[in-house]
């Protein structure tokens, strides 16, 4: 039988404080939008496809995902809040498809 492994992440906060250490600022912030980039993506793939009138419960969702985020880790929003003023965070491009359901 064979065992399936699920990916884990080394930390991108923790690798690009690393390269800060060593003056390597520019790289750390790449390292940090790239995390970025992958958690968004994980993120966007778990909760897609949905409906179009569905949009207002998914933001309910994910706001109340990072109000216990933060809760539960001590400096998360500290650290959220700080990177939204250095991060450059691209927009959210979706394509529309009209498709009947196939789950109710």
């Amino acid at each position: 039988m064979m065992k399936i492994v699920k990916p884990r992440m080394s930390s991108y906060v923790d690798r690009g404080n690393e390269l800060i250490k060593k003056d390597k600022t520019n790289e750390a912030m790449q390292l940090v939008s790239k995390g970025l980039q992958y958690y968004s993506e994980r993120i966007i793939d778990a909760i897609s496809p949905y409906a179009k009138a569905d949009a207002g419960l998914i933001v309910l969702v994910l706001r109340h995902i990072a109000d216990e985020v933060e809760r539960n880790n001590p400096g998360a929003k500290e650290l959220s809040e700080g990177m939204k003023k250095c991060v450059n965070m691209p927009p959210l491009v979706e394509i529309e498809k009209v498709k009947k359901a196939n789950k109710r």
